[in-house]
C-alpha cells in the first residue's frame, strides 16, 4: 500500500474512529454514573447492638426552665444542624451496694480534710455519712466514697490576712492530684482525662468572689477533673463548662495549699457492658430543642432570642447516679446558653 493510499483511507475512516471512541467513552461514563446512583439510593446498613433493650433517658435533678417560648437562630460554620454519626456506644454504670467496712476509709478522708477524728464523730443517714464542726462539713457516700467538702472560709478572716503565694497552674494541678490520692479517691478515668483551671479573687472585706481570666491577681484556684473523651466524643456535665469533680484551694506563702472546697461525684462505667444504639439526626435534635424536650443547663436572662454558636455530640457525665453513660446533642449559644437533647432514637427509651 502506497503512502497515497494510506493517507486516503486514514481520511476516509477517521470520522468513524472518532465516533466509535466517543461512543465508548459515553458507555463507560454511563456505567460509572449508574453505579454512583445505585450507591446513593441504596440505604447504608448500620450496625446496632441495643444490648440493654430500652433504657432510661438522661435526667438532671436541677435544671433551668424557660419562662417563655425561645426563638433559635443558627450561627455556626455549617449554618444548620449537622449529623456527625448514626450510632454511638452506651455504657452500663453498675450500681454499687453499701460497703460495710467503710469506717476506716471515711475517717481517713475526714482526717485528711482537717477534722479532729478523736473529737468529731460521724452521723449516718441512709448511705450518707457526715462530719461537721464549726468551720467545715464533709459528706461521704459509703457505696462509692464520693464526697462533698466545704470550709467556711468567709468566717475565717485570718486565712487571708497572711497573704497568698503566686498561683502556678501546674503546681496547683499537682497539689489537687496529690490530695485526691491522699484521700484515696482518684479514679483512673479522671487520671486519664483533662483538667481545667479556673482562677478567682476573693475579697475578705466584702466576702465577694469574682472569676478572673488568668492567674494574675488571683488568690483562689479551682481544678476541675474530667473523664477522657470516648473516641471523638467529649464529656459534658450538668455544670456547663465546669466539672462536678473539683478542688478549690488557696495557696499559702509556705507553698502549701488550703483546701476550701472539694467534691468527687464520679460513677464507674463498665467497659464490658456496652451497647450500640441508633441516634436521632441533628435536625431531629434541633426540633426537640425547639419543642423544649431538652435538659436546659443554662439560660440567659432577659432574652428569648438564642443564637446557637456550636452544636455537637457529647456524653452526659451526671453528678448523680444514672444507670447508663449515654450521648446527648449539645447546644451552646449566646450569653452562655447551654442545653442537652437526648440523642438515642425515642423507641429505645423506656418512655
Amino acid at each position: 500500500m502506497t503512502l497515497t493510499e494510506v493517507s486516503y483511507y486514514s481520511r476516509k475512516f477517521m470520522p468513524l474512529a472518532v465516533l466509535l471512541g466517543l461512543l465508548f467513552l459515553i458507555f463507560v461514563y454511563m456505567i460509572k454514573l449508574l453505579l454512583i446512583l445505585n450507591q446513593t439510593q441504596t440505604p447504608k446498613s448500620v450496625y446496632i447492638n441495643p444490648a440493654f433493650n430500652q433504657i432510661q433517658r438522661p435526667s438532671m435533678t436541677k435544671q433551668a426552665s424557660p419562662s417563655s417560648q425561645l426563638d433559635y437562630v443558627f450561627d455556626t460554620v455549617e449554618g444548620q444542624p449537622v449529623t456527625a454519626t448514626l450510632t454511638a456506644q452506651v455504657f452500663k454504670i453498675p450500681e454499687i451496694s453499701p460497703n460495710f467496712s467503710y469506717l476506716t476509709k471515711i475517717y481517713l478522708i475526714a482526717k485528711n480534710m482537717g477534722f479532729d477524728i478523736n473529737q468529731i464523730k460521724h452521723t449516718k443517714t441512709g448511705n450518707e455519712v457526715e462530719f461537721s464542726d464549726n468551720m467545715q462539713k464533709l459528706s461521704i457516700d459509703i457505696t462509692n466514697y464520693n464526697f462533698t467538702y466545704n470550709y467556711q472560709f468567709d468566717q475565717d478572716p485570718s486565712l487571708f490576712s497572711s497573704g497568698s503565694a503566686v498561683l502556678q497552674g501546674s503546681d496547683a494541678e499537682q497539689k489537687a492530684t496529690d490530695f485526691l490520692k491522699l484521700v484515696d479517691r482518684y479514679p483512673e478515668e479522671l487520671a486519664q482525662g483533662k483538667t481545667n483551671l479556673i482562677y478567682f479573687f476573693y475579697d475578705p472585706q466584702t466576702k465577694q468572689m469574682a472569676q478572673l481570666e488568668n492567674a494574675e491577681n488571683a488568690n483562689l484556684v479551682e481544678v476541675d477533673f474530667f473523664r477522657p473523651d470516648i473516641g471523638d466524643i467529649p464529656m459534658v456535665s450538668s455544670l456547663y463548662l465546669n466539672s462536678q469533680n473539683y478542688i478549690v484551694m488557696k495557696p499559702n506563702v509556705d507553698t502549701t495549699y488550703k483546701i476550701l472546697r472539694a467534691q468527687i461525684r464520679f460513677f464507674e462505667k463498665s467497659d464490658q457492658q456496652v451497647g450500640i444504639y441508633p441516634l436521632i439526626s441533628a435536625d431531629e435534635a434541633f426540633t426537640d430543642l425547639k419543642a423544649e424536650k431538652a435538659m436546659f443547663i443554662n439560660l440567659p436572662a432577659n432574652t428569648n432570642q438564642i443564637t446557637i454558636k456550636k452544636m455537637f455530640l457529647g456524653y452526659f457525665d451526671s453528678d448523680t447516679y444514672q444507670p447508663y453513660l449515654q450521648p446527648v446533642y449539645v447546644f451552646w449559644g449566646n450569653d452562655d446558653f447551654a442545653a442537652y437533647v437526648p440523642a438515642i432514637k425515642p423507641e429505645y427509651y423506656l418512655d
